[in-house]
């Protein structure tokens, strides 16, 4: 049996306050994150998590110090693919760094929550920055679900809100069991809390949500189902050719 495999494809780092990333927890210290795409190595199709953005655009929004580690097309190339070459992919959330370079993989079909998209025609205005307009979705083929959802053999999608109204995660079987992809722009503080508060909550949610106990929730539904968590934005991945 051939067992599915993640690839981290690392594209964008910088540093931040770790307090952005851990709701009113870690005041003062800093936090390096990186920005990804992530290839599923498996099944017949050829599936991407989350299609990415540069540098330059997170700049553009405001998002200071980030830099570039290649671009997509570079990263995709270390696995024999190009953009085009991809069938499926799968976007946790609709803010910018998820979602700006969609357009690169005209072949793909894009699998968003239908939640997701309604909020995000509409966002509250803390939200603005993050988003993309309705424009951006006209050209693209949207698989619009709703909930949980089988994708292939081996790789569901888990809905997971609270960071965005229509977040999801992506849960993966791997030859060391379930690996998932968290939705919720985590980092490794988010599912393990620092000594001082982990005997009071199992899970911190990050400062950007929708619904501070929807993130709680699903951050905490995410921790009891995997065997491995994958934090979207942790920069241990970036070292990482392949998990697990």
């Amino acid at each position: 049996m051939k067992w599915n495999v993640i690839h981290p494809i690392p594209l964008v780092i910088g540093a931040s306050r770790l307090s952005d990333h851990t709701y009113r927890v870690d005041l003062g210290r800093t936090a390096v994150t990186c920005s990804y795409l992530w290839y599923i190595e498996g099944p017949k199709e050829k599936i991407l998590v989350d299609a990415g953005a540069d540098a330059d655009s997170f700049r553009q929004r405001g998002y200071l110090g980030r830099i570039d580690l290649q671009t997509l097309e570079q990263g995709l190339a270390k696995f024999g693919l190009r953009p085009d070459d991809i069938d499926l992919v799968i976007i946790t959330h609709l803010h910018f760094d998820h979602w700006l370079f969609a357009s690169k993989f005209s072949q793909a079909k894009f699998i968003v929550q239908k939640a997701e998209l309604d909020y995000i025609k509409n966002p509250y205005p803390f939200e603005a920055r993050k988003a993309l307009g309705e424009q951006d979705f006209s050209k693209l083929d949207l698989d619009l679900i709703e909930g949980d959802f089988d994708v292939a053999e081996g790789i569901k999608i888990l809905f997971t809100p609270g960071h965005t109204a229509g977040g999801q995660s992506v849960a993966v079987n791997t030859a060391k069991g379930t690996v998932i992809i968290d939705g919720m722009c985590g980092i490794t503080e988010n599912f393990y809390p620092p000594d001082e508060i982990k005997n009071l909550v199992p899970v911190i949610p990050t400062m950007i949500h929708v619904d501070l106990r929807q993130s709680y929730e699903s951050l905490l539904r995410i921790k009891e189902s995997a065997d491995i968590i994958v934090p979207l934005h942790d920069v241990r991945s970036a070292f990482i050719d392949t998990i697990p």
